[in-house]
């Protein structure tokens, strides 16, 4: 018998056993750090805050900078995330969320319609009296108004003056969805005998789009377009849109573009309950700093998908309304939407008239000029009431004054 070659046979097998054994013993001890990033919105206080944000994130990360604000968004691994927070100079840090269909739904009555040259095809601006600004020659020349949606695509009717695409997937800010175009034609559709006259058909329209082709939108996008409207020197900013919970960060944001003078303008959502017994009002429209606008239909009824709550500010039509599509024809939608961008044409018609007029002033007159729908009074299905023109222009004008 070789017992040498016998040995040698057992020292190797005796290795290759012990190949496995090994891993099995090190491989649940290795404390390997969670290399998985988020997106985090982080807010600073001075410029060591700053610092300790780029220093800790890593100079690959795809940081944003906030023109208005003391704030980075930046990529974090939970372990990164948790060292940041015992920095100094660190006021908060918010992981950025993306919500489904935040453009509001317009339910399943969309429908393709014909519409006569320069005609405002829809109830709603018989209504609120737009009359009185057309007569008037009013028709916003010279405001500036942000819509923050899905884009806005180029149609006959609509003159877009500029705007951003916030979303990763493209640098157009063309409407790839149909929400937004549909916006901005109740708001600014060209007086050109083509077709559709909007409120404001003279205001400098800016399509800012946050949302993508789904409707989907994100808070991060949502802060970046209305710091977009602050660095922009918009005067009006239209959120047809709605997130399901509050952001700090956005509320921030938002604060800031109040202070700068922007009138805030949102759709309450269309959350609305039959007994509207419950607050349903989704954000931003809830924050005190912007202007919650619920739907009506022709009768002056609340529309039964509205949202309800004390956060309702002000009625305007919302069924059934003929605006812009991104095929390059008209529609015909509902939803608190279409509501809001009504409210966004008064005020874009009332600061050319009133162009000292500051936003918290144009907010008071548009609250004081309403009737009064309801319950006597501010109510939760109509807040002040449906917005009119009756009493904003000439020489009655809550406004003449300022």
């Amino acid at each position: 018998m070789n017992f040498k070659n016998t040995k040698l046979k057992l020292t190797a097998l005796i290795a290759t056993l012990a190949i496995p054994l090994t891993l099995s013993l090190y491989t649940p001890s290795m404390n390997v750090a969670d290399a998985t990033t988020h997106r985090y919105l982080v807010a600073y206080s001075d410029t060591q805050g700053k610092q300790n944000i780029e220093n800790i994130a890593g100079q690959s990360n795809d940081i944003h900078t906030f023109n208005h604000l003391n704030m980075l968004a930046v990529n974090l691994t939970n372990d990164q995330k948790n060292n940041l927070a015992t920095q100094s100079g660190i006021t908060s840090i918010e992981q950025n969320t993306t919500y489904t269909s935040a453009a509001q739904a317009f339910g399943g009555n969309i429908k393709t319609v014909n519409v006569k040259g320069n005609e405002q095809a829809s109830w709603g601006y018989g209504t609120i009296d737009a009359q009185i600004a057309s007569n008037d020659n009013y028709t916003g020349k010279g405001v500036k108004v942000a819509i923050l949606d899905t884009g806005i695509s180029a149609h006959s009717e609509l003159n877009i003056a500029g705007g951003v695409s916030e979303v990763g997937y493209t640098q157009s800010y063309a409407d790839d969805n149909g929400h937004g175009t549909f916006v901005a034609g109740v708001i600014g559709a060209q007086s050109n005998g083509k077709g559709l006259v909007g409120e404001a058909p003279d205001a400098q329209i800016y399509a800012v789009k946050i949302l993508d082709s789904q409707g989907n939108g994100s808070t991060e996008d949502l802060a970046k377009g209305i710091d977009w409207a602050i660095q922009n020197h918009m005067d009006i900013v239209n959120m047809s849109i709605a997130f399901p919970e509050d952001s700090p960060v956005v509320e921030q944001v938002l604060a800031s573009a109040d202070q700068n003078g922007i009138l805030l303008i949102a759709a309450a959502g269309n959350k609305g309950t039959a007994d509207a017994s419950t607050d349903t009002v989704q954000y931003p429209a809830k924050s005190s700093h912007v202007i919650a606008v619920a739907a009506i239909d022709d009768n002056l009824q609340r529309a039964d998908f509205s949202s309800s709550g004390s956060e309702i500010e002000l009625a305007a039509p919302g069924v059934d309304i003929v605006s812009t599509s991104s095929n390059g024809k008209y529609e015909l939608r509902s939803g608190t939407s279409v509501a809001a961008p009504f409210v966004t044409g008064m005020a874009a018609i009332l600061k050319e008239a009133y162009p000292g007029s500051t936003n918290t002033q144009i907010r008071q007159a548009l609250d004081q000029g309403s009737i009064d729908l309801g319950a006597t009074g501010k109510d939760n299905l109509y807040g002040n009431g449906m917005i009119s023109f009756q009493h904003l222009l000439g020489k009655s004008s809550i406004l003449a004054s300022n």
